[in-house]
């Protein structure tokens, strides 16, 4: 449980400053539930979770948002505003790895609509406490290393990428689990301790039984693409015109050259 203390009082420093207004992108998992319960200290944050009709992430959300007792706006999209926005990310950033649009797509809906100018999101808590289900399978020797280069990847990759799709909208975004506070609690805790009998991010699901988030520390969630809905989505759009994912977005972006 001392990992447990030790994430909270880190988030804690690196969430104090922050402006009364924020934006949170949430899905009612372990990672945006600790951010939204701590910057409520804070803030007053409103929490934004983007899916289709009955996503995952809808419900887990709605139920998450009445245990915090916090501001919850659901943004529910179908297949022609989804594409809408994926123009719209596809003047920022590349076709040509589809995981990474559609990932980012909750950020441009999100930055696209709400109210306040600070959005937090909580990027990079995967890496750093082992959340991804391609980690169960490694031996410690394999988890330390991928987890070492993942890290890498977002600070150097998405993090930029996650300013410039913020910034298009004249919005500021904040990477809490990337501040270097966090990045130093993470590397003092054993890989081991990471994943415990098959449990992924167990370090952070202690810290939310400390904070008293019940049956949300224990929640297993699906990545934002897919718990939100937005990855069907698009495999039906891009199937319809018989063309894979990535081909779908390279029209997309030729749909962009000519409008321009």
């Amino acid at each position: 449980m001392e990992y447990g203390k030790a994430i909270i009082n880190a988030l804690d420093s690196v969430l104090a400053d922050l402006p009364t207004d924020t934006g949170i992108l949430f899905s009612g998992g372990v990672d945006s539930s600790l951010l939204a319960t701590i910057s409520k200290r804070h803030s007053s944050p409103v929490l934004y979770t983007v899916g289709i009709e009955g996503a995952p992430d809808l419900l887990a959300a709605e139920k998450a948002a009445t245990k915090l007792e916090l501001p919850w706006k659901p943004i529910v999209i179908d297949g022609d505003e989804l594409e809408s926005h994926c123009m719209t990310l596809l003047k920022l950033m590349s076709a040509e790895n589809p995981v990474t649009v559609s990932f980012e797509l909750p950020l441009q809906v999100v930055a696209s609509v709400s109210r306040e100018k600070v959005i937090i999101t909580g990027q990079g808590a995967d890496e750093l406490f082992a959340g991804f289900h391609k980690y169960l399978s490694m031996s410690l020797i394999e988890l330390k290393r991928s987890l070492k280069s993942d890290l890498a990847k977002v600070i150097e990759q998405v993090m930029p990428l996650d300013h410039r799709i913020a910034n298009h909208h004249g919005k500021e975004i904040i990477h809490p689990f990337l501040d270097h506070r966090m990045i130093d609690v993470a590397n003092s805790i054993p890989v081991e301790d990471m994943i415990i009998g098959g449990v992924r991010k167990v370090p952070l699901r202690h810290a939310a039984e400390l904070m008293d988030l019940g049956s949300i520390a224990s929640r297993e969630k699906k990545a934002a693409q897919y718990g939100s809905g937005i990855m069907k989505v698009l495999r039906e759009r891009s199937r319809d015109r018989s063309l894979t994912i990535r081909e779908y977005f390279k029209e997309l972006s030729l749909s962009n050259e000519t409008i321009v």
